[in-house]
């Protein structure tokens, strides 16, 4: 965990807040008093979570929290009276947002906190995941066309212009996608 946004218009909350959040070791612990202001800091600052106090002083907080998400890689908790949470839940279903009652629980909050950190955690190595598989298939795809142009232009077999391209990318020490790409250069007159 490294960084937290409090966005919440009293100055004594966010004190609050942030002596809850201060044992869990996050490096950067920043407010703001409004949306617009939070809204300004996650333009500055890649935050890892967004703890918002509603209500804010410019809006309620709600469309706040449904446009961060869509915006940015956030955890996002909303703390609303508990009369208000089913109503603020039925409003981000769509979402990832976990909204917490008010009066705060303190045990409640940290417990939430740290399940949205370590799902955010998860999403991200998804997300590197699914960017290297996505590369490699790319990456396939390229060498694909190139053993298709071999094959093509100096009938070979799909094994041989396979081959072709593997030997190639050894003896140069570089990629097979490189070599592939060398040869549809080489063969492609569009």
């Amino acid at each position: 965990m490294s960084s937290v946004l409090l966005v919440c218009k009293q100055d004594d909350v966010i004190r609050g807040l942030a002596d809850i959040l201060r044992p869990m070791n996050f490096q950067l612990i920043d407010s703001a008093n409004s949306a617009a202001e939070g809204r300004r800091r996650l333009q500055e600052i890649e935050y890892d979570l967004v703890i918002v106090n509603t209500p804010l002083g410019d809006e309620f907080g709600v469309d706040f929290a449904v446009d961060i998400l869509e915006k940015f890689m956030v955890g996002v908790i909303l703390i609303v009276k508990s009369e208000l949470v089913d109503h603020v839940e039925e409003k981000l279903t769509e979402t990832a947002a976990f909204v917490v009652p008010k009066p705060l629980n303190r045990q409640l909050l940290v417990q939430n906190v740290r399940f949205v950190c370590q799902s955010r955690e998860k999403i991200q190595k998804l997300q590197s995941q699914n960017q290297a598989l996505k590369a490699k298939i790319d990456d396939l795809g390229v060498v694909y066309r190139g053993k298709l142009f071999l094959m093509g232009h100096l009938d070979m077999t799909e094994d041989q212009a396979h081959r072709y391209i593997q030997k190639k990318a050894m003896d140069m020490r570089t990629s097979p996608r490189k070599v592939a790409e060398q040869i549809i250069k080489t063969y492609d007159k569009k």
